[in-house]
């Protein structure tokens, strides 16, 4: 199986983590989002990587979790991404605006935006 090895969650977010809290720890759950456009009931063949916070219950039985090597966080991550994901830093940032939330970069997206 493969592993992520390279979780990182900013200091910005693991204080909004901290901040947003409402119940038990939180968890954040990496996930496959397919685009809004599909066709015929086919499987699409580009996705997107997006985020999500769960407090309280863990993701179902599709995830695999690791943990952020700075603060000890759990991230889980639907297994099927690891094989993406394998070997690429994986930055868990904030994205701030008028509405804050949790951003993710992964590979060479963090180089681009530095």
């Amino acid at each position: 199986m493969s592993v992520v090895k390279n979780v990182i969650i900013s200091q910005e977010a693991l204080r909004f983590l901290v901040h947003e809290r409402r119940k038990g720890d939180a968890k954040i759950v990496i996930h496959r989002d397919d685009p809004p456009i599909s066709c015929c009931n086919e499987q699409p063949t580009t996705f997107i990587i997006s985020l999500k916070v769960m407090y309280g219950e863990n993701p179902n039985d599709s995830s695999f979790v690791t943990y952020d090597k700075s603060y000890g966080i759990p991230v889980w991550i639907e297994k099927r991404l690891l094989s993406y994901l394998e070997n690429k830093p994986v930055l868990i940032s904030l994205k701030k605006g008028l509405f804050k939330r949790l951003k993710i970069e992964v590979g060479s997206e963090i180089l681009q935006s530095q």
